[in-house]
């Protein structure tokens, strides 16, 4: 039997968000990231058997701009990377750190352990979560002094 993991709401991200990026962090509903967008990332996330169970599909332009705002990297070089997707070790590694804090929102009273196994940059390393996908939410999350970015949730 699936376990289907809870896929988060807007009031969840917006509450972890806001601690990350400052409280005037904006969400609303999103068009889905395409999976087939080369500058899309990719966090996988795992059961305890190691088993793909969700992910988190980042557009580059979320890619970019939460991977600059964490550690304050200029916003120059933040806009560089969203409009090329040359995203700088630091970006990259941001993202891997603000993926792992969301783990939290694919969990609940009922749903069993997970966690982030890594962020990839290929659709192919997601494709069991792409491909068994039974709940999905899409938010374009607006990130002060950066830009706006996209994320997709999935959870099988």
């Amino acid at each position: 039997m699936t376990t289907i993991h809870p896929v988060p709401n807007e009031k969840q991200i917006h509450q972890i968000f806001a601690m990350l990026f400052g409280s005037d962090i904006r969400l609303h509903p999103g068009e889905p990231v395409p999976t087939d967008d080369a500058l899309s990332m990719f966090a996988v996330f795992i059961n305890d058997e190691g088993k793909q169970v969700t992910a988190c599909v980042c557009d580059h332009h979320f890619t970019a701009y939460a991977g600059s705002a964490l550690t304050k990297i200029p916003v120059d070089s933040a806009e560089d990377a969203s409009n090329t997707g040359k995203y700088t070790p630091m970006m990259l590694n941001n993202l891997h750190e603000i993926m792992n804090i969301c783990s939290r929102w694919f969990m609940n009273d009922t749903s069993p352990h997970l966690r982030l196994d890594k962020v990839f940059a290929s659709p192919d390393a997601a494709r069991e979560v792409l491909d068994g996908c039974q709940g999905r939410v899409d938010f374009t999350v607006s990130i002060p002094g950066y830009g706006d970015g996209v994320l997709s949730f999935l959870c099988t």
